[in-house]
């Protein structure tokens, strides 16, 4: 009997030609895990609803806002544990929690004059906006215990 001639059989036979092989697009919500004190201190510091965000947030994928979203990095999660470490907020009146774009966290929330505070952890260390002082900057990993502490003075 005549050997059978077929492309695949082809393909598997010569290596060099398994780059002409369609690679399937898979998408994964893979749920990442969270420092571990992360939790705890969201919760305490910016409640429950914070808390359910931040593990919506953390199963986003690249590419979650019509291809534009990157996911959290790791690095903008250990700033977060850290920054809320050290800060505080008004009772009653915790920051919203949101996701950027950029794959940043940022939480805003109401000083004790009215204005409102913006600070963006991001895995270098954290973005900020003070409206009350028009104070804006941007500090490393290493600075956001001060940044904390100079929010807590507009807070509380």
């Amino acid at each position: 009997m005549p050997p059978v001639y077929s492309p695949e059989l082809e393909q598997l036979q010569n290596p060099q030609s398994f780059h002409l092989w369609p690679v399937p697009y898979v998408s994964s919500w893979v749920e990442k895990g969270l420092p571990a004190a992360l939790p705890g201190l969201v919760y305490a510091k910016i409640g429950s609803a914070a808390i359910q965000r931040l593990n919506d947030f953390s199963r986003w994928p690249a590419g979650w806002n019509n291809g534009a979203g990157d996911e959290i990095a790791w690095g903008t999660l250990q700033n977060l544990e850290s920054f809320l470490d050290h800060a505080h907020f008004r009772a009653g009146s915790p920051p919203s929690l949101f996701l950027t774009d950029a794959g940043h966290l940022e939480l805003v929330w109401e000083a004790r004059n009215g204005s409102e505070i913006n600070v963006e952890i991001t895995p270098s260390g954290a973005n900020y906006f003070f409206q009350a002082t028009g104070e804006e900057g941007g500090v490393s990993a290493a600075e956001l215990a001060d940044i904390a502490a100079r929010s807590a003075e507009l807070t509380v």
